[in-house]
């Protein structure tokens, strides 16, 4: 790492639900390199665990290690969490939600109500829960960022994407609302990131006729990571953004 010159999120705490994903890997790894301190928070302690070690081997700074699983996930939990990192960091610079859970696609008619109210819980609420309880700890910076991830495809409204679908055109009205809400303070500012496709398992799920070497790594995703969760882009708020460039 080099420590000649200051880092980008040098100093900065950023925490990445589903971190144990594709997305959320790549992004834990690219903050830290980075210089930032990374929260890792995710359903699979055996995930984390594992890039724990990957970055930990890399030289990178030690990540921590949340466990949590937004589908069962109460407002207590998401309180605890927030007095755990209230204690040890005393504030958040960043929150990326990179978790996802795509379930099964298919017609709308055949969504079970079981079906409906998971991926709504998990792809939806789950986001505006953690971005509630941890909002006193990133207006406390002055200078925060949170980004949403949504789906190139899903949030077209096309026909056969179900709950996930929906919940992905929701979470993109949640954060245009956050963005409209917190506008006037500018202590937190909120985006939207549209990835486009990549080499990842969700894309692998959703369009199984493609070659994997159809689409770029989401190691491609990096810099962007680091520049939206960094003090360089403090002007850009209540954007959508799509793909790497």
């Amino acid at each position: 790492m080099n420590t000649d010159k200051q880092l980008p999120l040098e100093g900065r705490v950023i925490l990445i639900s589903g971190a144990g994903g594709g997305l959320g890997s790549e992004a834990a790894k690219a903050c830290a390199e980075a210089g930032a301190c990374v929260v890792l928070l995710d359903k699979s302690v055996q995930q984390m665990e594992k890039l724990h070690d990957e970055m930990v081997a890399a030289g990178l700074i030690q990540p921590a290690i949340y466990p949590l699983d937004l589908e069962k996930a109460t407002e207590t939990d998401y309180a605890e969490l927030a007095e755990i990192l209230d204690k040890q960091f005393g504030l958040l610079h960043g929150l990326l939600h990179s978790a996802s859970d795509i379930g099964a696609l298919g017609p709308l008619a055949d969504i079970q109500a079981n079906q409906w109210d998971r991926s709504l819980r998990v792809n939806l609420s789950a986001a505006h829960s953690l971005t509630r309880a941890l909002l006193p700890l990133l207006d406390r910076t002055g200078d925060a960022s949170v980004i949403f991830t949504s789906n190139s495809s899903a949030r077209l409204g096309n026909a056969y994407w179900g709950a996930y679908g929906v919940a992905t055109i929701a979470l993109e009205g949640l954060a245009h609302m956050w963005a409209e809400e917190l506008s006037s303070r500018r202590r937190v500012r909120v985006n939207v990131l549209v990835p486009g496709p990549l080499n990842s398992p969700s894309r692998r799920k959703t369009h199984p006729g493609e070659l994997p070497t159809e689409n770029p790594s989401p190691s491609i995703l990096a810099s962007r990571y680091v520049d939206l969760l960094g003090p360089t882009s403090r002007e850009v708020h209540g954007q959508i953004i799509e793909g790497p460039c």
